[in-house]
């Protein structure tokens, strides 16, 4: 059975609560995290997102097209609202959609923390002593962070007036 190592030495150190100085990151860490750590958003209902990624070709309007965002050529992302916490209870959260709507939610502690994994995959092929190439796959997993909070929003959106 196959096995691989994994480097789990910065989740120790969050586990441990050694948290990290304002401005310092994890070493190659490309995780966008909030000053309250990794959370996951639980909403009831449906999000209504497009489909797809605006073409160039396409006639957009410039509020539209600031919805959408390309990370490193790759990646393509919506952004589909803004999350506030208030200030004087952090529990609390307002996830504000367009500027239409609003939902109001609260910081839970999940009963299990999650894992947040990178896995590398470098090939390599190498000769075999009959002459065929053979491809030898090198995985390397690495523990970035542990989601240990979720955000629940478990009311209909609200207007904005």
């Amino acid at each position: 059975m196959p096995t691989t190592k994994i480097d789990y030495s910065v989740a120790h150190n969050i586990l441990n609560e050694k948290t990290l100085n304002e401005g310092e990151s994890i070493e190659n860490d490309k995780i966008i995290s909030t000053p309250y750590g990794l959370s996951i958003l639980e909403i009831q209902g449906e999000l209504n997102l497009p489909q797809s990624f605006p073409q160039a070709n396409e006639n957009h309007k410039p509020e539209y097209l600031e919805n959408f965002a390309r990370v490193n050529d790759i990646y393509e992302a919506v952004k589909f609202g803004r999350l506030e916490f208030d200030p004087k209870n952090q529990s609390n959260v307002t996830l504000y959609i367009g500027k239409s709507q609003r939902l109001l939610g609260s910081m839970v502690n999940l009963e299990t923390p999650l894992a947040v994994l990178r896995i590398k995959t470098e090939t390599n092929n190498e000769d075999t002593e009959h002459g065929s190439l053979e491809e030898n796959k090198d995985e390397s997993i690495k523990i970035v962070d542990i989601v240990k909070k979720k955000i629940i929003f478990k009311q209909r959106p609200l207007p904005i007036m």
